[in-house]
């Protein structure tokens, strides 16, 4: 009897750690024999987090949420409304950066909302509308101060988006493990970070991007909601790309939720090959947390 207890109870264990054992198992295949150093991290809907190459990365756009956090902390402290226009100067229009803002804008600039700032920046990934969010929240160390003063430690934040594209190897100035991502997104997630109002634009944004749609994205079913952030770098005159990011959190129909971020780093292979390896990742995770058998 005592044995068959014994037997029962060994059995009851290994198929309650299964789950995630083969989540492991195909994070490991997913990253093996690849041409690039690469860093993931996934928080799992009971608050555990599984890592590889949890390491400081180049964070590349996925810096563009901590921004946004700090900004609108700012607003929220001084009551300002989501509806505040921002004055966008001629000389902020730089023509060589990526800016969907810029393209909407008369040569000599204009104004836009604070909340049109956020979409343009964490939905399309607008690096001018990024820059004055960074600007209006005090600078990179202001964002640092904002991140540690709510407990999220781990990111360094040093450069902007203008002086990222002054020159590549600035592309990596500003890092975080993946693990301190996720811990960013849990966060949010959680709520108390912002007030509701300002929380709910910030979601809606990260949800509503359309970027990424061969990385985390493609590794679930349409109808999952996914918020999230990514952020590639330029190819060095070698051919490598410092960074291919993709991280954010995933809202499943039980109520529960997990966070991901997947950092492909210095990396040569094609990008249709750095954007399956996020993909692979998140389909793993989702497959995981959702298996219905033991």
């Amino acid at each position: 009897m005592i044995r068959t207890i014994c037997l029962a109870a060994a059995l009851l264990a290994a198929a309650c750690t299964r789950p995630t054992d083969d989540l492991e198992h195909r994070l490991d295949e997913a990253l093996k024999g690849r041409r690039a150093r690469i860093g993931v991290a996934v928080r799992t809907p009971d608050g555990r987090t599984i890592r590889r190459g949890d390491v400081p990365l180049p964070l590349l756009s996925v810096f563009k949420v901590p921004v946004a956090l700090a900004a609108l902390d700012r607003a929220a402290r001084e009551r300002m409304p989501l509806s505040a226009p921002f004055d966008v100067g001629p000389e902020r229009l730089d023509g060589n950066t990526y800016s969907p803002m810029r393209d909407s804008l008369p040569p000599e600039g204009g104004t836009v909302t604070l909340a049109g700032l956020i979409r343009y920046s964490i939905s399309l990934s607008d690096n001018i509308a990024c820059d004055r969010l960074l600007d209006f929240a005090g600078g990179p160390a202001a964002v640092e101060e904002y991140l540690r003063g709510a407990g999220i430690g781990g990111f360094r934040i040093a450069a902007s988006e203008r002086t990222m594209h002054r020159a590549t190897e600035n592309q990596r100035l500003n890092t975080a493990p993946p693990s301190a991502v996720c811990e960013l997104f849990a966060r949010l997630l959680r709520g108390g970070l912002l007030p509701a109002e300002y929380d709910a634009l910030l979601r809606s944004a990260l949800e509503e991007a359309p970027t990424g749609a061969n990385k985390l994205r493609a590794g679930l079913p349409g109808n999952v909601r996914l918020g999230h952030k990514t952020g590639s770098s330029d190819r060095t005159a070698e051919g490598m790309r410092i960074a291919d990011n993709d991280a954010g959190y995933v809202l499943l129909p039980d109520g529960r939720s997990y966070c991901v971020a997947v950092f492909v780093t210095d990396s040569r292979e094609t990008d249709g090959t750095n954007a399956a390896i996020a993909a692979e990742i998140s389909r793993a995770a989702y497959e995981c947390f959702t298996r219905n058998d033991p």
